[in-house]
């Protein structure tokens, strides 16, 4: 089932359209994240030769494996070449004129984790790239690898003409795949795996959600029980360092001291290589503080674990491995297990996914980027008679506007106390007699009806806008 990418689908069809030059398209995101795929639709109209690099194997491997594809798909002599330079020679003699798209899947894998088959194809690519029919898809799931190595490389310097990092599913674009369980359903699948496609593609729309976690995730040999070690393994070498900041930031967002503090290890480069290298993989997200009042921006920066799946897993996947894998009789152990606190676990994975359906909500409040300053999370610690407070979004708008947003996720319409609330979180802000204030409510079940005669809130957005 294939489900939005309308814009990448239209940048990489507009470079496959143009035919002035030879075109070098890099693709990279998260594993399962259906790179493949788009690549797959995109080529839909075209003859194109697709090669991908073997989990694990060695350069010899690799190689062999290539020719063989080559060889296969082009009905030529198998080539003799015993390194990349050599293939990409021989690879080279069928370029000169004519249309050829290539598809280079999962490079980094190709070149055996290797930089040198990035500058052995640099050399080609100049050679080849005098074809302006030509198009070179570049294409990988190891993110430190693609963005280190290929989009920031200066072998490739001014020689890419599309770049694209693949994010996951929206939220509304995630619950395609299951269109006839409730909203409610659809939210909560999100808040759940996120909007990764392989993962939702497991989910069986005629089950409930309750029965589909407790296949796929509390039972043994279910698909989301090994999945997080796969993930890892793929993506980093030093599974451990990486596994330990991770799990600190699954128990709550830290800055980069206290990170380092918590998982024991010393706050510097290759500590906050590492950090990066997890937003890389849009495993985390970094967040810098919503500065007001003209104020100086701080260099203080948080991270937070911001993945659905790895939350979920974090919280209650991993603690409860043991019994999961004697699950083999399909108990409801998910009713056990998620239970008696998945209402309380929706709360706080609410933000995540009011945060992800961000576009959505910009349109329903009639806001372009243009019209932003900034936004994000804001908090403000007690200082003398300032209270402290903690806004869930604040968009600073440069109309002199400053919209707060508060996101409620419950069972039932949230009542009067929401408006007191936020009433009092807007007095504590300081608001200078410049500012104008619009509150805005993002509740999952609504509002009561005497919270929308208050006419307090500028605009409630339900559930239903999101998902």
């Amino acid at each position: 089932m294939f489900v939005g990418r309308a814009h990448e689908l239209s940048l990489i069809r507009n470079r496959l359209a143009d035919r002035s030059k030879a075109q070098l398209v890099i693709l990279y995101g998260r594993r399962r994240i259906g790179k493949s795929t788009l690549i797959a639709k995109a080529l839909e109209q075209e003859q194109a030769l697709f090669f991908e690099g073997i989990e694990g194997a060695r350069t010899r491997v690799q190689i062999s494996q290539f020719l063989d594809d080559l060889s296969r798909q082009t009905g030529k002599v198998r080539l003799a070449a015993r390194s990349w330079r050599e293939v990409f020679q021989g690879l080279g003699e069928l370029l000169p004129s004519g249309r050829w798209v290539l598809v280079f899947d999962e490079f980094p894998w190709m070149g055996a984790g290797r930089t040198q088959i990035v500058s052995d194809l640099k050399l080609h690519w100049d050679r080849w790239s005098r074809n302006p029919n030509l198009c070179l898809f570049l294409c990988g799931s190891v993110a430190s690898f693609m963005t280190q190595h290929v989009v920031h490389s200066k072998a490739f310097h001014n020689r890419k003409t599309l770049e694209l990092c693949l994010g996951p599913l929206t939220p509304r674009e995630s619950g395609l795949f299951i269109p006839r369980r409730s909203v409610r359903e659809k939210a909560q699948l999100y808040m759940c795996l996120g909007g990764v496609p392989k993962y939702l593609e497991q989910i069986d729309p005629r089950q409930s959600l309750e029965k589909n976690l407790n296949h796929l995730c509390f039972s043994a040999g279910g698909f989301f029980t090994e999945e997080y070690e796969t993930l890892f393994k793929e993506q980093f070498r030093s599974l451990k360092v990486y596994e330990t900041i991770v799990a600190a930031l699954a128990r709550a967002p830290a800055g980069l001291s206290e990170l380092a503090r918590q998982v024991s290890v010393p706050k510097g480069g290759g500590f906050g290589a590492q950090v990066a290298n997890l937003i890389r993989a849009q495993f985390v997200r970094e967040y810098q503080p919503v500065m007001l009042g003209g104020k100086r921006r701080s260099r203080t920066r948080s991270y937070k674990l911001t993945d659905p799946f790895l939350i979920f897993f974090f919280h209650y996947i991993r603690p409860n491995r043991a019994v999961i894998e004697r699950n083999r009789r399909g108990e409801n152990l998910y009713r056990a297990i998620a239970g008696p606190t998945i209402q309380q676990y929706y709360g706080y994975a609410f933000e995540r996914l009011c945060e992800e359906a961000m576009e959505v909500m910009l349109d329903r409040l009639g806001l372009r980027l243009a019209d932003i300053v900034e936004m994000g999370p804001f908090f403000q610690q007690q200082r003398g008679q300032r209270g402290g407070v903690q806004i869930d979004w604040l968009i600073v708008r440069r109309d002199g506007v400053w919209t707060l947003l508060e996101f409620k996720y419950g069972k039932s319409p949230v009542g009067m106390q929401v408006v007191h609330d936020v009433e009092q979180k807007i007095q504590r802000l300081g608001v200078p007699p410049e500012i104008s204030v619009e509150p805005v409510l993002v509740s999952a079940a609504g509002a009561t009806k005497a919270v929308q005669r208050s006419g307090f809130f500028h605009h409630v957005i339900e559930l239903e806008d999101l998902v």
